[in-house]
C-alpha cells in the first residue's frame, strides 16, 4: 500500500510537472520573434529621438543653470536633426509601424480591457509626474500623450471585440459559427477603417506638404478655449496649439491601432504565422529584449535620460 501510495504521488507530481511545461511552452509559442524584433527597433529609434530633443531643448537650460558649455555642438546638431524633414518622415512611419504592431498584438490578446486600462493608470501616472515637473520647468506636462491614445485605442478594440463575440451567441451550426467568427474577427479593423474615412472626410487630410507625410486639421479652433482643448484629445485642431509635451489625438492615430489588427488576424491566426520561424536566432535576441519590455523602457527613458544629463552637467561643472 505504501508503495502504491509512493507511486501515485510520483505521478501526480509527473503529471503536474508535464503540465506545468505544457503550460510554459504554449506561452513561449504565443510569442513572434518578427513582432518582438519590429517593436524592438522602433523603441531604439524612439529612445535616440527623445535622446536628441532632451539635448535640443534639456541640455540647454542645465548648462545654463550650472554655468556651463558641455555638450553645446551637439545641441546644435539635435536642433538640426529635430527640424529635419528627414527625422520627420522617419517618426511618422516608425510611429505607424508601432501603432499597427499595436493592433497585432490586441488579435493575440485574451485580457485587452485589462491592457486597456493599465495603460490608461500609467498614461494618468505620466500627466500627474509631469504636471508636478511643469511647476518648475514649462511645457514639461503630458496631457494627452502616446500611451492616453494607446489605452483608448486597445480600450476601443476590446469593446468592438466584446460586440463581435456577443453578435456570434445567435449564430446556430459549428460550420456558420466559425464562418461568422472569422468575418467578425475583422469587425475592429472595419471599425478602424471607417473611422479613418470619416476623419479624412470630415476632420483632415493627409499631405506631404511640408515635405514629410503627415495628417493635417481642417477642424477650426472654437472661441472657447476649453473647448478647443477637448476637441484635441480626439482630433488635431486647426492653428490650435494644444498643451502637451507628447501629443497623439484619438484621431487618425487609434485607426491604425484598429488597422493592425487586420493584419493580426489574416496572419497571426493562420499557419502564415509561421512564416519568419526559419530565420529566427540568437542574432535577434538583443533587439528582441528590448521589444518584449517596451512599456518599461518607454516609461523608465523618460526619467533616465534628463536625469543623466543632469548628472553629466553636475559632475562637469565641478572640473571647470
Amino acid at each position: 500500500m505504501f508503495l502504491e501510495g509512493a507511486v501515485r504521488d510520483n505521478r501526480i507530481k509527473a503529471d503536474d510537472f508535464g503540465a506545468g511545461i505544457a503550460r510554459f511552452t504554449k506561452k513561449r509559442k504565443e510569442r513572434f520573434w518578427e513582432l518582438d524584433f519590429l517593436r524592438g527597433l522602433c523603441v531604439v529609434l524612439m529612445v535616440f529621438d527623445h535622446f536628441m530633443f532632451n539635448m535640443m531643448d534639456v541640455l540647454p537650460v542645465v548648462n545654463e543653470f550650472f554655468g556651463t558649455t558641455l555638450g553645446r555642438e551637439l545641441s546644435k546638431y539635435a536642433l538640426v536633426y529635430w527640424k529635419g524633414d528627414f527625422r520627420n518622415t522617419v517618426r511618422f512611419f516608425v510611429i505607424c509601424t508601432f501603432f499597427v504592431l499595436c493592433g497585432i498584438s490586441c488579435t493575440l490578446s485574451k485580457s485587452n480591457f485589462k491592457r486597456g486600462f493599465l495603460l490608461a493608470l500609467c498614461a494618468l501616472g505620466i500627466t500627474g509626474v509631469t504636471g508636478v515637473i511643469e511647476s518648475y520647468y514649462e511645457g514639461f506636462i503630458v496631457r494627452f500623450g502616446v500611451l492616453h491614445m494607446l489605452a483608448a485605442a486597445v480600450l476601443m478594440y476590446a469593446v468592438v471585440d466584446l460586440l463581435a463575440r456577443l453578435a456570434l451567441l445567435p449564430v446556430k451550426g459549428a460550420k456558420a459559427k466559425k464562418i461568422a467568427e472569422t468575418a467578425l474577427g475583422y469587425l475592429p479593423a472595419l471599425t478602424g477603417f471607417v473611422l479613418l474615412c470619416v476623419y479624412l472626410t470630415c476632420y483632415g487630410t493627409f499631405s506631404c506638404k511640408e515635405g514629410y507625410p503627415f495628417f493635417y486639421s481642417t477642424v477650426m479652433p472654437s472661441s472657447d478655449k476649453n473647448q478647443s482643448a477637448v476637441w484635441a484629445i480626439f482630433v488635431y485642431v486647426k492653428h490650435y496649439q494644444f498643451d502637451s509635451a507628447d501629443y497623439f489625438p484619438i484621431l487618425p492615430w487609434a485607426t491604425m491601432v484598429l488597422l493592425g489588427s487586420a493584419i493580426g488576424r489574416a496572419v497571426y491566426h493562420t499557419p502564415a504565422k509561421y512564416a519568419f520561424r526559419p530565420l529566427d536566432g540568437s542574432w535577434n535576441n538583443g533587439v528582441c529584449f528590448l521589444g518584449r519590455h517596451t512599456a518599461i523602457i518607454y516609461l523608465s527613458h523618460m526619467v533616465v535620460i534628463p536625469v543623466i544629463t543632469i548628472l553629466a552637467v553636475a559632475l562637469y561643472s565641478l572640473f571647470v
